[in-house]
Parts: C-alpha cells; structure tokens; sequence
C-alpha cells in the first residue's frame, strides 16, 4: 500500500506486513521537510491509529539520507516564506510542520521505530525524537542546526531531547546547531544501536516484528502512556502504574501472556478494540 500526495514530487510510502507499518519518506535524495510532506506523514500516522491490525510502525528514510529538514534552496527568506505560505503569522494556534508529527507519533498508541539511514538534519533531526526506539546507520549524523540559522528549535525538541540525552547535553547540541556522529549520538543515549547502512531497516523491522508477535497491544499502549507521563518523583509515577497494573491484570491479555508464558508458546493477543491514539489526535 502506497501514499503520495504528489507522485513527481514525490511523499510517504506506506507497506504492511506481519503487523509491522513501514513508512518511508520518500522525497527526491534529500526528502526535505515541506507543509506537504510533514502533513502527509501525519496522516499516514493517523490512518495507522485507526487500524487494529497496526501492531508498530517503522519510520525510515530513502536514498543518502534520513531527511535534510526543510529546503532552504529558495534563499535568505525560505523559513519565513514557509511560515507565510502556510499562515503562520494569521492563524492562532498555529503549529510548525515537525511539531505536527511529532505530536502525531506522541499520542499514537502503538510503538514507533526510527530507522534512521543517513543525516538527520532540521526537522529531520527532530521529529525521530518522538520514537520509542531509533536505530542508527553508522556513517549518519543528527544535527539541530536552528539557532544557525536565527531560529530556534521545533517538533517540541526541547521536551523530547533533554529527556532522551539529558539537560547538558541537549542545550550543547540545541545552542551550538553542530554536527553529532554516531558515536556520540549513541554514547549519549539518543539511539539503541548503531549498525551497517544497509542493516538499518532490517534491524529496526524485525524489532518491530519482534514486539508485534511478542507483546500486548493494550499493555503497550499503557506503558507509552506511563513514559511519555512519568513525573519527576516516584511517588506519582507508582500510583499511576498501580491504577494501570490492576486494570490490565483484569482483562484477557494478562491471562493469555501467562498462560502463553507456562505453556512455551507464543501468545496470541487480541486486537484492541479502543484506545489506539483514536479521539487523542493533537490540535494541527
């Protein structure tokens, strides 16, 4: 199954299999981040949240690179034209194209696996923050370089970043806009593992197929909702997970991956009929 919004242009392609989305931007060698395509993508994440069958999703890049962030070939005035042409300075609430997916992935209800296969820049850096898990290709490197270029970061990075690599080590790479390599990019906690370019798809698909097959939809969706909501003290966070624990250890899948469990087989979870992301879609 295939999604683009313009085919010369190019956008999201979609494939399905074994439970496992895989999305991939699909946008000429350097799938540059325009309204178009960050729209695209989340409404392909959104046709995602409404299928049972959607177990993850794996979010990967075409070509060289993962994605360059938004084309700044126009000139001096690309960002601001951008803004303009999307109405940025005449619609309240407005909200930037990375900050729409990232909220998107946020309030999805099954995981997200980053396949990152090359340079993560811009909005391409900042919208694989919002994964669960991110696969690295050992020659690519992630840069934030927005206050080079006299903005500030986007796609809610400064809630996503210092979470991922910690405060310090978020404000020397959001301030300074530098280049970060493989090697300091998994040293810091931002991605699980770094492997061979032509590996990195494979690697983070067969995750995915992994916890697809393994998992239950309903207990993961819970415990994306107790990360993405852990306080910062460990009281709170124990009530949540106690309030959680007690209403999943009610329902079928608890009885099913037990019995899965003593039996040495695998289990066979039932789709989820509710709470997969549907009705907790944020405001574009």
């Amino acid at each position: 199954m295939g999604s683009t919004a313009d085919p010369a242009r190019g956008g999201v392609h979609r494939s399905d299999e074994a439970g496992v989305v895989t999305l991939r931007l699909q946008r000429g060698e350097r799938n540059a981040l325009d309204s178009a395509l960050a729209d695209e993508l989340a409404e392909a994440l959104d046709a995602c949240a409404s299928d049972p069958g959607v177990r993850a999703v794996v979010l990967t890049g075409s070509g060289p690179v993962f994605s360059v962030g938004a084309d700044l070939s126009a000139g001096p005035s690309a960002i601001h034209d951008l803004l303009i042409g999307e109405g940025a300075y005449e619609r309240a609430g407005y909200r930037e194209p990375a900050g729409r997916v990232t909220l998107r992935m946020a309030a999805l209800g099954v995981p997200v696996i980053a396949a990152i296969n090359g340079d993560a820049i811009g909005g391409g850096a900042t919208i694989p923050l919002a994964a669960d898990v991110r696969f690295f290709a050992a020659h690519a490197r992630v840069g934030f370089p927005f206050t080079r270029l006299g903005v500030c970061p986007e796609g809610a990075s400064t809630f996503f970043l210092p979470r991922l690599v910690g405060p310090s080590r978020a404000a020397d790479w959001l301030l300074s806009g530098r280049l970060v390599d493989a090697d300091e990019a998994l040293a810091a906690g931002l991605v699980s593992r770094v492997v061979p370019p032509d590996e990195v798809l494979t690697v983070a698909q067969d995750y995915a197929r992994e916890l697809a097959a393994r998992t239950s939809p309903t207990a993961v969706a819970a415990t994306r909702r107790l990360l993405a909501a852990a306080p910062a003290d460990p009281v709170t966070a124990s009530d949540a997970e106690s309030r959680a624990i007690a209403q999943l250890a009610a329902g079928p899948d608890c009885r099913e991956g037990v019995a899965a469990f003593l039996e040495r087989r695998p289990p066979r979870f039932a789709d989820p009929v509710t709470d997969r992301g549907i009705g907790r879609r944020p405001p574009s």
